[in-house]
């Protein structure tokens, strides 16, 4: 009996038992035989004065009604961190929920860009081991969205994945469960709704607030039609009285605000393609894209792809949890070091 519980014990130390995608709009947290437990808006409040955590996920998101002891977080840019101690303010109080006996900390398996500097990668540790994780092992974003939506990753043949997502495009070509090419941007969804904002301040006097500029590209996609050119009505706020406003914006307008966001992205897909050799690069035509991340549900992004590279895109099911759901598969498979970025 006592054998078998330290078996466990050992078991539970040494083997990664949580994963997390800590991404610039959400944050997903696994934990092994307890599912996924947290799908919040990255974000924390945090009272200055008393040095406590007050709030994480939706209610700590800036307000103009926060007090002034109070600071609204949101500790990471375009995929990765920008600040270490919001990070684990945001973590802690997540971590806390899986403490094994209410002792042991959680060995954690984080998700990075493919882009993330050596600085990036030691930030998202270092942040998660203040939140109370006893050790941090990380992976690379791509790979687990592909393990999340189901491709055989261990396939001799070269597939490409495109992870959108909020504030990072990251794409890898995989064949025989390795990275064989990877590429990203810093450009993704964020960069959507902050060209819409932009736009409508400077051509209206008008402020969106970021949920409104979301509506907005949700409702009418990336892909101009004649069906989606027409008349949007916005509400914001004049920044000059604080009042609220609404203005009548044509969705052309909208359009071609996103347009050198959409280009960037695009371009980028379109170059790893060029500079892939012949033979992998004919194995991806055959394969299609596999389309990931919030940008995959935005109307028309699909179809744009398509259009800009002739290639298929796979229609995959939940593109916005493939990450955590693969990280979910790794550990669940308990798969080994070559998955780990180092």
């Amino acid at each position: 009996m006592l054998h078998s519980v330290l078996s466990s014990l050992r078991r539970v130390v040494a083997d990664p038992d949580v994963a997390i995608d800590l991404g610039t709009a959400n944050t997903r947290l696994y934990a092994h035989g307890k599912g996924i437990i947290a799908d919040i808006p990255s974000a924390v409040k945090v009272n200055r004065e008393k040095g406590s955590i007050e709030a994480v996920g939706k209610p700590a998101l800036p307000s103009a009604k926060n007090n002034s002891s109070s600071d609204s977080i949101l500790p990471l840019h375009a995929g990765v961190i920008k600040d270490i101690e919001g990070a684990a303010y945001l973590l802690t109080p997540l971590l806390r929920r899986v403490h094994h006996f209410g002792l042991i900390k959680p060995r954690v398996l984080a998700c990075a860009p493919t882009d993330a500097t050596m600085e990036e990668r030691a930030a998202l540790v270092e942040a998660t081991l203040r939140a109370g994780a006893s050790a941090v092992k990380l992976a690379p974003e791509p790979l687990a969205a592909a393990i999340g939506v189901g491709l055989d990753i261990s396939s001799p043949y070269a597939q490409m994945l495109v992870d959108i997502g909020d504030g990072v495009t990251d794409i890898a070509v995989i064949r025989d469960s390795t990275l064989i090419s990877t590429a990203a941007t810093r450009t993704a969804c964020s960069n959507l709704h902050t060209a819409i904002q932009d736009m409508v301040l400077g051509r209206y006097n008008l402020s969106l607030s970021l949920s409104e500029a979301e509506r907005l590209t949700q409702k009418i996609g990336v892909l101009p039609t004649p069906k989606t050119t027409s008349i949007e009505q916005v509400l914001g706020i004049n920044p000059s009285t604080g009042n609220k406003l609404t203005a009548q914006i044509n969705t052309e307008e909208i359009f071609q605000a996103m347009f050198p966001v959409i280009n960037k992205i695009i371009t980028t897909i379109c170059e790893v393609i060029r500079d892939l050799p012949p033979m992998t690069s004919c194995e991806v035509i055959e394969n299609g894209i596999c389309l990931t991340g919030g940008g995959a549900c935005l109307p028309g992004m699909s179809a744009l792809i398509a259009a800009k590279t002739s290639l298929d895109i796979r229609p995959v099911a939940d593109p916005i949890h493939a990450v955590i759901n693969g990280a979910c598969q790794m550990l669940k498979g308990k798969m080994t070091s070559e998955f780990w970025l180092t």
